[in-house]
Formats: C-alpha cells, sequence, structure tokens
C-alpha cells in the first residue's frame, strides 16, 4: 500500500481542469500524485505498457471511448490495480453496475472531497492482498523448508494423545522399528520395541514427560530390537503440550543414531591406540620447545621463572642461568607493570590471557615489545611471547601518517563545506536580489500613488480615510525597509563608503541606544583608542548596529548588559564559513549581549537568511543576514559566537585605511530636501506603466514637462528626434536593452545628455554608467527632484530647457 505520499496515478479524463482538480484534492489530502494523464484506448493502452500504476481513475463518459471500455481494459492488462471512477454521471444503479462490473469504488464529481477516501481504500485494499498473499507464501515456505528438513535428516515423527490413548506414527518413524507402512502402531509403542535392557529407563523419561509441566526437554537415547534380531540405536525428542495442568498432547521426533553410536565405540578403541603415541608426541613437543622463536617459559603467578627455552637468550640478550635467578617481572618496563600485576591476578583467578603487550629490557639496555599469552593450570602459569618490536614500529609509523592524513582530510572537508555554503548563500543571494527588484517596482506604485492620494485628500475628508491612506504608505515603508534588508544580504544595496572613526560613530549614538534599549538594559563601550579609520558607508553602519542593539535587547527581556567594543586586529586564517572575512588586517566592531544566547543549532543557522528563533510577526529573519550582507559588500566580513544563557557576540571586520582623506562621518545626516527650480524637459523610460504613470505625475508636479517611453527603443527613437531633452531618467532592468545600453547609445546622439538610473538593483560596479545618477527604488517625491536637479547642475555647458 501507498501511505499518504507519493502515487503515480493514471488519469484517464479528457478535461484537463477536471484532472488538475483531482490532483488538487489529492494533493490536500497529504498524497504526492504523479499523474500520467491520457484521454483513450491508445492512450491508456501505451501507458499501461510502458509503467506500473498504484491507481487508476477515470472518468465515465470519454470521446471515442467509454468508462466501461476503460474498465474491462485495466482488469486484462493490470488486473491487480484498483480502479476508480470519476465521474458526473449520476445514480447509484449505475454505480453499482460498475463495481459489479470489478471497479473498486466511484465517485461522482460533485463529491470530490470523497476522491482521497477512495483512494486511501482502494490502496489499502491492494496492500491487504499483497500482505495476505506474502504471508500465505511464506508460510507455504515455512512448510516447505520444514518438511525439507525432516526428509533430509531422515528423522520419523510421532504424535501421542495421553487422554485418548492414541498414538500415531509416520512411515519412517514405522521403518525405524522395523515395521512395514500398513503395520498398526503397538499398544505399548514407546516400551514395545525397546531393548530389555532399556525399557525400565525409557517408561521412567515418558512418565515424567507427561507429568510435569517443568520437565520441557525429553530427550533419550536407546537401543531398538529389529524383527531379524538386529540392534538399532535411536535418539527421539520430544515436548509435551499441557491445558489445565493435564498434558493433552506428546510429540516429537525420531532419528536412526546407529552410525554415530558405532563410530563412538571405535573411537574409544583408538583412544586406547592414542595412548602409545603420547610418549612420541612429549619428545617431539621437546624438541619444539628447543627450535621455537617464540619465547616460551614455565613460572609461578609471582613471574619466578621454573623453565625457558633458548629463544629468551636469543631475543633478550640475557643468558638462561641469569634469568632463573630472579622473577620476570624485573625486566618489565616501569610504566607497563600496573598492567602486568592485573595480568597476574588473572591468572591466579584461573583466566587465559590472550595478547597481552608489554616492554621487557634487553641485556644492552634498550627495551623490546613483547606479545605474551599465558595459560595457568595448578598454580603455575605457561606463557608464550613473541617479539612486535618492528611491527609496534611499523603501526606507529603508520599511525602517524594516518594521522596526517586525517587532517588533511578534515581540512579539506572544511574547505568544501565553506565553499558550499558560499556557494548557496550566493544563489540565495541572486533570487533575493531579483525579487527586491521586482517589490521595488510595485512599492514605487503603492508609495507615490498613496503620497498623491494624501496629497489630493480635501482637508475636511474623513479620519478614516486619511488613517486607511497612513496605513498604505506605513506598510509600503515597510516593505521598502525589508527590501533593503533583502539587497544588504544579496550584497547589492548602494552603499557609499568613507573613512569612518568607529570610536566617534559609537559615542554619537549612545543617546540613541539608550533610548531605545529602555532603563533596564545597561550600555557599556571598549573602544580602543588607537583604532584605524574603517572604509564604510555610515549610514548602513548605523543601522548595522543599532539592528544587532535591538536582536541584543530582544534577547535580555529582564535587562542586562549591552557591550560595544572596537580594536584593530590581523587574521592569518582562511575562511571556514561563507561569512568568515579573507585573512588580513581589519577593525572590529563587536556588540555583545548577555542574555538568554543560543544553541549550537541555531547557530550554525544565524546569518541564513529568513531563520528566525522568534515568534510570528516579530522578526523577519534577515537581521543577521543584513550584517553578513553588509560587511561582505564592505570588504570584511562577520562571527558570531554564543553559549546558551550565556549571551551572544556578534563581531563585524571593515576593512581600514591608513588615513581619514576628508573629515570622517559619524553620524547619519539629513539630506536637504530639492526645491522648486526651472522648468525642465525629462526623458522618462520605464517598462512598467504603473511606476511610469506615478513617476510622470510626481515630475508634472514638481514643474516638469515628460516625454515617456517604455523601452529602450522608443526611448531611442525620441533622441533621435527634435524634441528638447535636459535630463533622461531611465528604469535600470529593462527586456532587450538595459537602462546602461541606452544611456551609451542616447550620448552617443547626444554627448552631454545627463542621465538618472532609476533601479532596484543596486549592483552596477560591472556596467560602465558613467557619472550618471542613481536613484533607489522606492524614492520620495523630494528625492526625485534632488536626482533630476543635481543631474542638470552637474551637465557641462547645460542650462535648464536648453536643447543638445
Amino acid at each position: 500500500m501507498s501511505a499518504l505520499g507519493k502515487i503515480r496515478i493514471l488519469l484517464i479524463e479528457d478535461s484537463e481542469h477536471d484532472a488538475e482538480l483531482a490532483q488538487i484534492v489529492l494533493e490536500r489530502s497529504g498524497y504526492q500524485p504523479l499523474a500520467c494523464i491520457v484521454h483513450d484506448r491508445a492512450g491508456m493502452q501505451e501507458a499501461l505498457a510502458n509503467q506500473g500504476f498504484d491507481v487508476i481513475l477515470s472518468d465515465f463518459v470519454l470521446p471515442a471511448f467509454s468508462g466501461t471500455e476503460a474498465l474491462k481494459l485495466a482488469a486484462a492488462l493490470a488486473p491487480a490495480t484498483p480502479f476508480i471512477f470519476f465521474s458526473g454521471v449520476f445514480g447509484e444503479t449505475h454505480a453499482v453496475e460498475m463495481m459489479r462490473l470489478g471497479a473498486t469504488d466511484y465517485v461522482l464529481k460533485q463529491n470530490l472531497s470523497l476522491l482521497p477516501k477512495a483512494v486511501g481504500r482502494a490502496l489499502t485494499e491492494v496492500f491487504e492482498r499483497q500482505e495476505r498473499q506474502r504471508i500465505e507464501a511464506q508460510l507455504s515456505t515455512v512448510e516447505l523448508h520444514s518438511r525439507l528438513a525432516i526428509d533430509a535428516a531422515r528423522l520419523g515423527m510421532w504424535d501421542m494423545e495421553p487422554v485418548m490413548g492414541r498414538m500415531v506414527w509416520d512411515d519412517r518413524c514405522k521403518e525405524l522399528f522395523g515395521m512395514g507402512a500398513d503395520d498398526h502402531v503397538p499398544e505399548q509403542p514407546f516400551i514395545g520395541p525397546c531393548h530389555p535392557d532399556d525399557r525400565a529407563r525409557m517408561l521412567r523419561a515418558v512418565e515424567k514427560a507427561i507429568s510435569s509441566e517443568d520437565y520441557n526437554d525429553y530427550h533419550e537415547q536407546y537401543r531398538v530390537l529389529l524383527p531379524d534380531g538386529k540392534v538399532r540405536w535411536v535418539s527421539t525428542r520430544g515436548r509435551a503440550i499441557f491445558q489445565q495442568g493435564r498434558c493433552v498432547r506428546f510429540i516429537g521426533v525420531l532419528m536412526d543414531i546407529t552410525s554415530e553410536k558405532l563410530a563412538t565405540q571405535a573411537l574409544e578403541a583408538q583412544n586406547e591406540a592414542l595412548g602409545e603415541r603420547v610418549q612420541e608426541r612429549t619428545r617431539e613437543r621437546d624438541r619444539t620447545w628447543d627450535v621455537s622463536r617464540d619465547m616460551l617459559a614455565v613460572c609461578h603467578f609471582d613471574t619466578q621463572p621454573v623453565i625457558l627455552n633458548p629463544a629468551w637468550e636469543d631475543i633478550l640478550g640475557w643468558r638462561r642461568e641469569e634469568l632463573l635467578q630472579r622473577p620476570l617481572l624485573d625486566l618489565v618496563h616501569p610504566d607497563d607493570i600496573p598492567n602486568a600485576l592485573l595480568l597476574i591476578e588473572r591468572m591466579e583467578r584461573g583466566e587465559v590471557t590472550h595478547q597481552f603487550t608489554n616492554r621487557i629490557r634487553h641485556a644492552d639496555g634498550g627495551w623490546r615489545w613483547i606479545s605474551w599469552m599465558a595459560v595457568p593450570d595448578n598454580d603455575m602459569a605457561y606463557i608464550a611471547g613473541r617479539d612486535i618490536t618492528r611491527d609496534i614500529a611499523a603501526v606507529e609509523e603508520l599511525a602517524a601518517a594516518n594521522r596526517k592524513l586525517t587532517e588533511q582530510i578534515e581540512e579539506r572537508e572544511r574547505v568544501e563545506a565553506a565553499l558550499r555554503q558560499m556557494q548557496r548563500l550566493e544563489a540565495v543571494g541572486q533570487l533575493t536580489a531579483g525579487v527586491a527588484h521586482d517589490f521595488n517596482n510595485l512599492l514605487v506604485v503603492i508609495l507615490s500613488n498613496a503620497a498623491l492620494l494624501q496629497r489630493e485628500v480635501s482637508v475636511n475628508a474623513s479620519e478614516g480615510l486619511r488613517q486607511r491612506l497612513q496605513s498604505i504608505r506605513e506598510a509600503g515603508e515597510r516593505g521598502a525597509k525589508l527590501t533593503g534588508q533583502l539587497l544588504a544580504f544579496s550584497r547589492r544595496q548602494q552603499l557609499e563608503p568613507k573613512p569612518l572613526d568607529l570610536n566617534e560613530t559609537i559615542r554619537s549614538m549612545s543617546n540613541l541606544l539608550q533610548s531605545t534599549l529602555g532603563g533596564n538594559i545597561r550600555v557599556e563601550t571598549s573602544l580602543q583608542a588607537d583604532v584605524r579609520y574603517a572604509m564604510a558607508d555610515p549610514t548602513q553602519l548605523e543601522l548595522i548596529v543599532l539592528n544587532l542593539a535591538i536582536n541584543g535587547r530582544d534577547a535580555m527581556p529582564n535587562g542586562g548588559v549591552l557591550r560595544l567594543a572596537t580594536r584593530n586586529c590581523t587574521l592569518v586564517d582562511n575562511p571556514r564559513r561563507a561569512e568568515d572575512p579573507e585573512p588580513g588586517d581589519y577593525i572590529a566592531l563587536s556588540v555583545q549581549d548577555t542574555g538568554t544566547g543560543m544553541t549550537p543549532d541555531v547557530l550554525a543557522k544565524a546569518f541564513e537568511p529568513f531563520f528566525t528563533t522568534k515568534d510570528v510577526g516579530k522578526g523577519s529573519g534577515l537581521g543577521l543576514p543584513q550584517v553578513f550582507g553588509f560587511a561582505k559588500q564592505t570588504g570584511g566580513g562577520a562571527a558570531i559566537s554564543s553559549d546558551p544563557k550565556q549571551g551572544t557576540t556578534v563581531t563585524v571586520y571593515l576593512p581600514y585605511v591608513e588615513s581619514a582623506g576628508e573629515p570622517p562621518v559619524t553620524a547619519l545626516q539629513p539630506t536637504p530636501q530639492a526645491t522648486q527650480g526651472p522648468s525642465r524637459t525629462v526623458l522618462l523610460v520605464d517598462d512598467d506603466p504603473g511606476v511610469r504613470e506615478v513617476t510622470c505625475i510626481m515630475l508634472e508636479d514638481a514643474g516638469c514637462q515628460v516625454l515617456q517611453a517604455e523601452n529602450g527603443r522608443a526611448a531611442l527613437d525620441i533622441v533621435h528626434g527634435d524634441s528638447p531633452i535636459d535630463v533622461l531618467l531611465t528604469d535600470f532592468a529593462m527586456p532587450g536593452m538595459n537602462g546602461a545600453e541606452l544611456a551609451h547609445a542616447a550620448r552617443q546622439h547626444r554627448p552631454n545628455l545627463p542621465v538618472v538610473f532609476v533601479t532596484g538593483y543596486a549592483d552596477l560596479d560591472a556596467f560602465e554608467i558613467g557619472d550618471a545618477l542613481i536613484l533607489q527604488k522606492p524614492f520620495h517625491e523630494s528625492d526625485l527632484c534632488e536626482r533630476i536637479g543635481k543631474a542638470c547642475a552637474a551637465a557641462p555647458g547645460r542650462c535648464p530647457g536648453s536643447t543638445p
């Protein structure tokens, strides 16, 4: 049976809508349907010929084909596959007729919710049928094996019912007693054929077996007198079955052991002959003792030797007379003496010891590794030792080589894991950048139209209307913040790096941090006095610090300490994770909290996008990924360390510059609002009609004349015309011709034409966009006017309203 999961379905249906609807209903019930859809006889025959299916679903009314024909065809080609009608034809009588013809079930399309249950029942029936067939096959196999085993062993079987006084022997059993297959079992089946000398013992054994439940193993050997006067040895084994303390059945087997008994008797005769060879074997043992290359000895349990073979002199260099005068324990290496004493204790308990290894002193003062085997017997120990010094040296060399190889393999695995992590995050970054780009187009339309509506709504408009407009703008701005986090993670946000004094940045944020964190969290700083200037975007850096501080606050619900530290540092290790910086000199900014900390599993996923441990609606899972993206895009990296209930430390590594160059920026500076200037003609190019419409309205409200184009080709037609154009305002990502290509082509005809790019995709370093300005989506009307004004003011030899 296919449980909830993947099921292979042959779907015979001419309506694509009904076929898709059936699959959706099954998916919602937990199935993963793999459907093959056909609508005629040829398609059904081909599908059943090429593959197997778990279930067949069929409409009843089909073009040039009917459900009845499909049922007959399925019965012929796939009789074991359940067939379910999935039809809009009404009538219980019709359904009963189809099931009589072999259909498993009949489901009306009007009651589509019953389809998963019908499929489940059909699959269950198939599973139960297959399981029953499997069990029957197993029972048949077990019975066959038992029969073959009995026949192969030539066992006779007997079955006795003491209560009924009935005894049954099979043909083999009768044969062992010298009877024919048609002969009747004697009145005393266990005693009659038995040899007179064995009858009393047999009778006691049978009575004991059928009278006591505690006697579970009936096993006897006795002699049988055959009709021709010969004697046969048989072995019988049986088991009594009791009910309510009374034996109701006594069954067992019988086997001819005459050959084994004769062999035993012959063996006993041979033992007598073996005694004559003992002396010869003793002489052979003495010769083996003398020529053995192993160190053989007989000694007392205190290791005082009684006799040693010549190999002791060859291996250890001591004369045997010297060794016999002291305990062998005196030669053991001091570090190995405790284990040697344990060996002696085991021998005193009568235990045999195999492959006990220690070091023994050589006559030259060196040490030899010896592998011992010791057998105790009658207060004496018989020991054999083999010199394995060279083997130990080879093993140590191999172990050293293995350790080195293991270290190399582990290092390679770490590098490969880091590479896989980097590749995975890069793929996720590309995806999120694309999503942010499309989402920014939607936010431009939403925020701009909401701003226009707020401006146009009369003062007398209801408070509810104004509140709804404000809610739309706030939701759009939260969406803009989310897309900014996505771009930060994917390292495609627009950065303006400048030399930055981190110490001054932290000091300037102290009031903001304290007010954000609340009174139950104390902010501490540890700032290195001679910290170098960091090259970073000041705005993004402050957002990162504030983000990490808020994370620390959330980890300290009952209060705590947030520590911010700066220091110069040099990293020498190669990166092992995607967020690790490359080796080099950095300025490290650390944010540490004393909160709940993270478990190792959570810590391993901390920088992954959309991973969060916060409740639903309280975190997007992009906070730390934004830190990761900012640090990597800046040219540094990030690191995190944490212990449960000990707090978390996040460190951002930023590149440094030797000198400030220009005065460092230490805080976010407000952007001056653009002022209303002279009328300008703007060529607006955007492939999104909604974005183009609201941008045109904002430009016209600012006093500009707007020429619109939906793509690069249409814009070039306007550029090549006679219309005056003061600035080209173009979307960057457009099909066919992107903004950079359009700007390049336009400046071929109008060399001094200023260009402003509007984009939600900020990684434009790979494109030669010259001195063009960039306006990040979503934008406010003031940002748009400011960029237009800057572009016109920076154009050489240009004045508002002039033509090229």
